[in-house]
């Protein structure tokens, strides 16, 4: 039997707000743009118990809470948070599937198969984790499809866990309105109430088929399906390929010594290569993050000429963003990201013709011995320059 977690980010932009600056923390705050006809992108939970909602205009929303916080859209914090989050889902899992930025289907079938434990555990550990190291609250459906997960995860917010499967489906699936049925437009749902569905139950009934045919045409089989719990539809793992490689760290100490910070760039930059490689993923665009301890966030990437997983190209192109960036101040948080990366094996690079193939042969040999070095000293680095020294 398939074991499908939906592990949902709870109110992400506006959590990821509060996960760099906790002085957000219980505050009602909306992400949205400051003009007239600004819309809410997204509200906190405590700014929903005021009616604020996503899609709400600013006006409205400030009318409701007169001490609204409200943030501009941080879509680079966003992805980065985006990026570590799967990368910790897929620490447990390979099958995993993208839905959107602060959403995702997992595939647990293999891992119960190998590792015998109760799925509500396996879903608490997960949330422990995501919470730990990235200060995010998710909500995890787990059922043997896809979309009664879907379904499961909403039902407990935030930080829920919801099974949803063959035995209780009915009991907790099919009292809730149509509106609330995965798949079922703003738009449709009305259209259905009107000739008489009104619950996810009455979708499932038989006898109202004719009717849900007429509304909804084609596809009126699949969500008479889905209502009574059937789903075939597989985890497409290929949405889940990585975009991006990053790591980040909060230091344990707000510093502005710069060596300590470049040392920290250099152990971060090792791993995001050790990563790309171990994935097979290359890339031209590198980025780094820095975070000042009065929680201001500075993210730049930049592109370079030729793809490129290799620790010691990287760490000069973070090195060059870190000199032009930094201003001074003490940083508590250093990112380092490799963005847009593709599969290596994708990748044809035309041959320079007057390129040195010997010489090109022995720096090959220097950067096996390089990771080598590296690999049994736990990455106490040596770079390519520094062993040409020792031979001279």
């Amino acid at each position: 039997m398939q074991i499908i977690f939906h592990i949902d980010l709870n109110a992400f932009y506006a959590s990821a707000e509060v996960s760099v600056d906790p002085t957000l923390e219980g505050k009602p705050l909306v992400i949205s743009g400051n003009s007239r006809r600004a819309i809410v992108s997204t509200a906190s939970y405590e700014a929903r118990k005021y009616g604020i909602h996503s899609a709400m205009p600013l006006f409205q929303a400030k009318q409701l809470c007169k001490n609204l916080v409200i943030k501009p859209v941080n879509f680079t914090l966003y992805r980065n948070l985006s990026q570590s989050f799967f990368e910790i889902i897929r620490s447990y899992s390979s099958i995993l599937e993208v839905a959107s930025i602060d959403e995702c289907y997992v595939d647990f079938s293999d891992y119960f198969s190998k590792h015998p434990s109760n799925p509500v555990l396996l879903a608490k550990q997960i949330q422990n984790e995501v919470y730990e190291q990235l200060k995010l609250k998710c909500s995890i459906g787990i059922s043997p499809n896809k979309f009664m997960a879907k379904m499961a995860s909403d039902m407990k917010k935030p930080m829920g866990i919801t099974v949803l499967n063959r035995h209780n489906y009915k009991e907790l699936m099919w009292p809730l309105d149509i509106s609330d049925m995965f798949g079922v437009g703003k738009k449709t749902a009305p259209r259905l109430k009107e000739v008489g569905i009104l619950t996810i139950g009455d979708v499932a009934n038989y006898d109202n088929y004719n009717k849900l045919r007429q509304i909804i045409g084609k596809n009126a089989l699949l969500l008479y399906r889905k209502a009574n719990g059937i789903d075939t539809s597989k985890v497409n793992y290929q949405k889940g390929e990585l975009k991006s490689v990053g790591h980040s760290t909060t230091l344990q100490f707000d510093t502005a010594d710069v060596v300590v910070l470049n040392d920290t760039l250099k152990e971060l930059t090792m791993k995001v290569s050790k990563r790309a490689k171990d994935k097979n993923l290359i890339s031209n665009s590198i980025g780094i993050t820095l975070k000042y301890s009065r929680f201001e966030t500075v993210s730049r990437q930049t592109l370079i000429n030729d793809y490129t997983n290799e620790y010691e190209t990287i760490i000069s192109t973070v090195k060059y963003l870190f000199d032009n960036n930094f201003d001074g101040r003490p940083v508590r948080l250093l990112g380092v990201s490799l963005n847009n990366t593709i599969n290596q094996t994708k990748y044809l690079k035309q041959m320079n013709l007057f390129e040195d193939i010997k010489h090109k042969s022995s720096n090959n040999h220097i950067e096996d011995f390089i990771k080598n070095v590296n690999h049994k000293s736990n990455y106490k680095l040596m770079t390519a320059a520094q062993l040409l020294n020792k031979k001279e």
